[in-house]
């Protein structure tokens, strides 16, 4: 009898571990927007999805069927290297405690009239 509990419980125990993993998700940060045939994608080159509080990162902005000259960028730490080929190159510094929460938001806006307006949320963590 007392196999029977025991085996039954390891069973329900490890029924409630795998079925805990298979729906574990894993955050991705969405760094694109598209509306129609135009696209801003985000591309953070440290390779992480996500910006370091106090180091200089390099960003790209890449513009799908975007004039680059009606385009702009606002959010704190942005520095402009360049513009070339339809991609803005940023560097990225948020100094640490500045931020309210672990996010920073990146507002973009574009076309003729800046009728088109974005805001990603970034998320930010401190260095180890």
């Amino acid at each position: 009898m007392k196999k029977n509990i025991l085996l039954k419980s390891i069973i329900i125990f490890l029924t409630f571990i795998m079925y805990s993993c298979g729906n574990s998700k894993t955050e991705k940060t969405e760094l694109v927007y598209e509306n129609g045939n135009q696209k801003v994608e985000i591309q953070i080159l440290n390779g992480n999805d996500y910006l370091e509080y106090d180091k200089p990162t390099e960003t790209n902005f890449v513009l799908t069927n975007i004039e680059i000259n009606t385009f702009s960028v606002y959010g704190a730490g942005i520095r402009i290297l360049e513009t070339k080929d339809g991609t803005l190159k940023t560097e990225i510094k948020v100094p640490n405690n500045y931020l309210e929460n672990d996010t920073l938001n990146v507002k973009v806006r574009f076309g003729k009239k800046t009728e088109e307006n974005y805001e990603f949320n970034i998320p930010m963590k401190t260095a180890e």
